[in-house]
């Protein structure tokens, strides 16, 4: 048995291209349906963030497998393979497990460190063993990974101070305007991402902040943490005119703020901050007129600028990393009789 990974992810692409990769949780279920059918692949983990898209497959032969997955990608997406693989890295056996075992430890993300990917590929790895579409190579794999990144995140320096993508977004909207005790904020979505923004946000001490989900229910929950409103969802057209900073982070196919959603709407300046991916805004709202748009691209000015500091660490964990995959190969050697008894 092997394992590969195929993927791409903000070193390799362009937002554009993620955009058009990216797995929404129907797409993941969707998906992990149809490589289920395939003879070549015997497990496949879907990871899909906001900057990478990756499959982690168990497979007995390697070129088959990275084939069949390259071919799915481009059937599924009716994207052509000639426009795809260019832009996709590829990794198998060792390699793949280390290249795991980096974006378990935040050590390949855009934010060196940040500790929400480990929560994310867990996720995934649930998501697929749930599906009944791992094997005893991946989970074993995983398992490994996961509990290492623990650890590293435990007991190294590799996460301390700001390394999410809500304490980014805080210190690039900051960099742009200084203070926001005087702004109007709304954010829309109720996940994971704009959880992080607010916990950072609250320390800001911003003017007001409102707070709009598809689901009123959770933006209110939501917007209670911090003692703020929460809005219903079809108010944001009359909402947007009073103010200075919108951030969205929702899992739209398609876009919550379009140009003509705010033609007529702006009289100030406004600051948009598009953390969703598929983009939530659509890029046309920059021909507007005091409007100024950023995604997730644009943060990594703010990203670089603590990327130094974390490099003598992120070495010394490479080498870590380095000292584990290499115990868990052969740990997997080992098994590979057994496991293969087993399927």
């Amino acid at each position: 048995m092997s394992i590969v990974v195929i993927g791409t992810n903000h070193k390799f692409s362009s937002l554009e291209v993620r955009e058009r990769l990216a797995f929404s949780k129907r797409g993941r279920e969707k998906a992990l349906q149809l490589l289920k059918e395939s003879p070549i692949l015997k497990g496949v983990v879907i990871l899909s963030t906001c900057n990478r898209v990756e499959l982690y497959a168990s497979v007995e032969d390697v070129k088959s497998g990275v084939e069949e997955l390259q071919s799915f990608l481009s059937q599924f997406y009716e994207i052509n393979k000639g426009t795809v693989i260019p832009c996709l890295y590829i990794y198998d056996n060792k390699e793949a497990i280390r290249h795991l075992f980096l974006v378990a430890c935040g050590l390949d993300s855009l934010i060196l460190g940040e500790t929400q990917i480990l929560g994310q590929l867990k996720s995934a790895f649930i998501e697929a063993r749930n599906f009944g579409f791992t094997d005893r190579y991946l989970d074993t794999t995983f398992n490994a990974a996961i509990a290492h990144a623990k650890r590293i995140h435990r007991e190294t320096a590799i996460s301390e101070g700001k390394v999410s993508i809500g304490s980014s977004t805080i210190d690039f909207i900051k960099e742009k305007l200084g203070g926001l005790s005087d702004k109007t904020i709304i954010i829309i979505g109720a996940g994971k991402v704009t959880e992080l923004v607010l916990e950072y946000l609250k320390d800001e001490k911003p003017r007001v902040v409102f707070v709009s989900n598809r689901t009123f229910d959770k933006a209110k929950e939501l917007a209670s943490r911090i003692g703020q409103s929460a809005v219903r969802f079809d108010k944001l057209p009359q909402l947007v005119t009073q103010a200075d900073i919108i951030i969205s982070a929702t899992t739209s196919p398609h876009f919550i703020i379009k140009k003509e959603t705010l033609r007529h709407a702006i009289s100030r300046k406004l600051l948009i901050v598009d953390l969703a991916m598929p983009r939530d805004v659509d890029p046309k709202v920059q021909e507007i007129e005091n409007v100024e748009l950023f995604n997730l691209t644009d943060l990594s000015f703010i990203v670089q600028k603590n990327l130094e500091k974390k490099r003598l660490e992120a070495e010394r964990i490479e080498k870590l990393i380095n000292q584990e995959v290499a115990l868990l190969w052969r740990k997997l050697t080992a098994l590979e009789p057994e496991l293969a008894l087993s399927l």
